[in-house]
């Protein structure tokens, strides 16, 4: 079996944008497993898009292609690319939203040839007349340098906050999901036997560090200090705490309720996590 073409869009389910997609792609490439990681992004929110890309990619097989139309420069001058890494493609617009996954030397080339996309492209849905059609393409063999022009750089959003130093990992809020648990900028978390955690940096260039989380406190904007829960069933039912979410990442989280309504915090929002230091 081939590996599959993965939608994320923000385009929800309402209207038929994702099923037209999904017919142009099936008519170039019949055999093409298709798979909607989600179409629920805000909408053109690339940032959260970017996010999304970044922890759910490693869990898909090699060769997988993303296609991703989170594009509300859709029509302008911003260019729609393809992107090869180590293990993926991707295909979308070159508007930051693949800046987690880009790694060191991916591959890159700007889908400008008319042979691989819908004759007489519009200018609104480039989702329908350029990037399904090439996803459609790559996934029956079309190499990368036929789409176009290689690029030497994609744009990039800008890092998430994150600073580390002895005891202090400073971040911040980056998103709220869809239960209303806030996921931060705070590194990544793995769990050692000795039940301390290996806190490494997800983006950028910062030593890791091993840390005890029961004994650290996570220092919030006026709002006092939240301490560290297993699970979320420990967390008290009027309480918040943080929580070592399933993609690794710090988050806040409350037992049954949103943490994002109790505490009205927002993406953006500074957080400190501070921890004992021998």
């Amino acid at each position: 079996m081939k590996p599959p073409i993965v939608l994320l869009t923000d385009f929800g389910i309402q209207d038929p944008f994702v099923g037209i997609m999904k017919g142009v792609i099936l008519q170039i490439d019949p055999q093409a497993p298709l798979i909607d990681l989600t179409h629920q992004i805000p909408a053109g929110d690339i940032a959260r898009a970017a996010m999304i890309l970044w922890s759910a990619a490693p869990y898909f097989p090699t060769g997988t292609i993303f296609l991703t139309v989170v594009d509300p420069g859709v029509g302008t001058e911003r260019l729609p690319v393809l992107l090869e890494t180590q293990d993926y493609f991707f295909v979308g617009p070159n508007n930051g939203v693949f800046s987690y996954i880009q790694g060191a030397s991916p591959q890159a080339w700007e889908l400008n040839n008319p042979d691989l996309m819908l004759s007489t492209p519009g200018m609104t849905f480039h989702g329908r007349d350029i990037f399904a059609p090439a996803a459609a393409h790559l996934s029956r063999g079309v190499p990368g340098a036929h789409f176009g022009p290689a690029l030497p750089t994609l744009e990039r959003l800008p890092w998430p906050h994150l600073e580390l130093t002895p005891g202090v990992a400073t971040g911040e809020v980056l998103y709220a999901d869809h239960f209303g648990n806030l996921l931060t900028s705070l590194g990544t978390f793995a769990p050692n036997p000795n039940g301390t955690f290996e806190l490494k940096p997800w983006i950028g260039e910062w030593p890791a560090a091993t840390l005890d989380l029961r004994n650290a406190r996570l220092r919030l904007p006026s709002l006092g200090t939240l301490s560290w829960s297993p699970t979320f069933g420990h967390i008290p039912g009027d309480q918040c705490a943080m929580i070592v979410g399933s993609s690794g990442l710090l988050e806040i989280a409350a037992n049954r309720a949103s943490a994002a309504q109790q505490l009205k915090l927002v993406r953006g929002d500074r957080l400190i996590l501070e921890w004992p230091v021998s």
